[in-house]
């Protein structure tokens, strides 16, 4: 449960704000060039960003056993990423050092050992190589010297967190701020589980699906089948910590928190917040459950590819608790998610290929699009990643 209390200065703001009608929201309309969307070479910048920054790749519990991994490929490079028999995770390029040979195909499992399919030289779980057949043949040959390429991980709140370029590495803790740090630790996700977990490619710039999650303007319009009777038109308030946003959607039965104990009200109730983790992840909490979007960038600037995560307190024991949890994804993924926010992305995207628009106007409640398009500007057009 998230605590309301812990949001208290937010609940009051959220109230009067629905009271007066109107949320956070810009000076004047703003607006995006729908060439941005079409160029390569941003696309370009935008990839090398990515590789500088920490980004999550899934959550502890898929790698919870000494030996379980996983194979994460992004931009025509493969990780392996495994859990050691000292409890530690480690990440490497999945590549053999014999010939370069990927190395792991599978997407993910359990493993003592991983043996190259080309010459069967093996590895190790903590990288190190084992084992070379004919070893006569590499004479004088250190093995230490040869174990797989490591790339940097950190395990913090409940993910698996990778950074692709090994020669420059932020810390976690100061890249996310002191703010998200102590929200992420309330939010208590490493005790959660994975309920759902699935990857789709989309034909829309990365960027898009994003956008949905920081603005209000769209919800009752194109959510009118799904959640959009839930909600408040028009309101919503929004926070930043560096590149990162934090935006709260009120829901219709806010005004009940008015005077009451917040210690005992679960805040996921009455408003939804989410955060975008810079530069792809959008955390989102839902009254029992917790939906993790990531977006990666595509071949082209047109192209992407999303993944959601739907994590849950405990694993499902009954069929109440499954039937309740079901129904969560099919509304939320196979509706809101697939049917809406995909639609829409897919749409604004073949606007913009047809040449049909030469800029995104943004409504004064959609300003926080402005600020996520120029943070990501000045963090791909920066050489050291940092504003």
């Amino acid at each position: 449960m998230m605590r309301a209390q812990y949001y208290a200065t937010q609940v009051a703001e959220l109230i009067e704000m629905v009271e007066t009608g109107q949320g956070y929201e810009a000076e004047t309309v703003q607006s995006l060039k729908a060439s941005d969307y079409l160029d390569p070479g941003r696309l370009k910048r935008e990839k090398k960003m990515f590789r500088r920054l920490p980004l999550i790749v899934a959550h502890s519990s898929g790698l919870a056993k000494p030996g379980d991994f996983l194979v994460h490929e992004f931009d025509d490079q493969s990780w392996l990423i495994v859990r050691g028999d000292d409890g530690k995770v480690r990440g490497f390029y999945n590549y053999c050092q014999h010939r370069g040979t990927k190395l792991v195909h599978e997407r993910g499992g359990c493993k003592k050992r991983f043996t190259c399919p080309y010459h069967a030289w093996t590895y190790g779980v903590k990288g190190d190589l084992i084992g070379i057949p004919r070893s006569d043949l590499f004479p004088n040959l250190n093995k230490k010297n040869h174990g797989l390429k490591a790339v940097h991980i950190e395990e913090a709140f409940g993910f698996i967190w990778l950074t692709q370029d090994h020669q420059q590495t932020f810390s976690l803790a100061s890249f996310l701020g002191p703010e998200l740090v102590d929200e992420m630790t309330e939010m208590d996700l490493g005790s959660y589980s994975v309920y759902f977990d699935k990857t789709r490619d989309l034909k829309a710039n990365w960027k898009f699906p994003l956008y949905a999650f920081l603005e209000p303007y769209h919800i009752n319009v194109l959510h009118k089948n799904s959640i959009g009777d839930f909600f408040v038109e028009n309101v919503a308030h929004s926070e930043r910590f560096g590149p990162h946003i934090r935006s709260f959607v009120p829901r219709k039965n806010i005004v009940e928190l008015q005077g009451a104990d917040l210690s005992q009200a679960n805040f996921a109730d009455y408003v939804t917040p989410s955060n975008i983790l810079f530069p792809n992840v959008c955390t989102i909490a839902h009254p029992t459950s917790f939906s993790i979007i990531s977006m990666f960038p595509g071949a082209t600037p047109g192209e992407s590819r999303w993944r959601h995560m739907l994590l849950v307190p405990k694993a499902p024991e009954t069929k109440a608790e499954y039937a309740h949890y079901d129904k969560t994804v099919a509304v939320l993924d196979g509706v809101t998610y697939e049917k809406e926010d995909f639609w829409a992305s897919e749409q604004i995207q073949q606007g913009i290929n047809a040449g049909a628009i030469d800029k995104l106007l943004l409504a004064k409640n959609e300003v926080m699009l402005k600020v996520f398009s120029d943070t990501v500007d000045e963090w791909s057009s920066s050489s050291d990643g940092a504003t």
